[in-house]
């Protein structure tokens, strides 16, 4: 039998996942709950701390414990300006895994964004980001550069995470060309059986989700590379200003 504070805890996390409980919300007291026989202020104390280990809450004095909102989608032109601030992409609160990287045959999209002939080699870099708290997939990730670069830098094309920033900035210091313009876009879908496992879901799941893109080009005019972002269910985008 589980102990009565997981309960309690799982019961409160349904409500969250339901909408029940929105971002922002405040929970009840400890103390009204204990009042209403959930368990001992202890027992609903334990299943707070539980929710907040999860992530799905945030307690502080003076405001109680209120419903955390999931980390937003960012764009890559987003992730390429917080890569030269910080030197890191990520957002505060998330992280990435899964990274692969390798060779194969151009998409029909993906030859139309980069200008070459559909099934021609291009590179290919994918990758995960994560809520570091829930462990949930806030979006997946996927570069696509033309081939040349992989020749030129090896780093390209190992299926880890860069040391020296994102993809773009090591394409830029290499050639010296730096970005001249970037094209975006966003929309939204119905998930595919494609989706199930870069996405974790199951494989007949129907869900919304966004899809990002940007294309990007150097001072040559050469598209030195195509990003795709796919939003985990539920996911959303929010804009991030930066200011240097």
């Amino acid at each position: 039998m589980a102990p009565k504070w997981k309960d309690i805890a799982d019961e409160i996390a349904a409500k969250i996942s339901s909408g029940e409980y929105a971002p922002g919300d405040r929970l009840p007291k400890i103390e009204d709950l204990a009042r209403e026989g959930k368990g001992s202020k202890t027992t609903v104390h334990a299943a707070y701390k539980a929710l907040e280990a999860d992530g799905l809450v945030t307690s502080s004095r003076g405001h109680g414990t209120v419903v955390r909102a999931p980390l937003a989608l960012s764009t890559g032109a987003e992730r390429e300006e917080r890569s030269k601030l910080t030197g890191s992409s990520w957002r505060a609160g998330e992280r990435s895994d899964s990274h692969t990287a390798g060779i194969i045959a151009a998409p029909d999209d993906v030859a139309e964004a980069l200008g070459i002939t559909a099934g021609e080699p291009v590179l290919r870099r994918s990758r995960s980001y994560r809520d570091e708290h829930t462990n949930a997939v806030i979006s997946h990730s996927t570069s696509w550069i033309p081939a040349s670069f992989a020749e030129e830098l090896p780093e390209l094309v190992m299926g880890k995470r860069l040391s020296g920033g994102t993809s773009i900035d090591v394409i830029t210091r290499h050639t010296g060309r730096p970005v001249a313009q970037r094209f975006s876009s966003m929309w939204a879908r119905i998930t595919t059986p494609a989706d199930a496992a870069t996405l974790e879901i199951t494989e007949d799941a129907r869900a919304a989700v966004i899809v990002l893109t940007v294309r990007v080009v150097d001072t040559s005019g050469m598209t030195i590379e195509y990003g795709v972002d796919v939003g985990g269910p539920g996911s959303r985008w929010a804009k991030e200003e930066f200011v240097v």
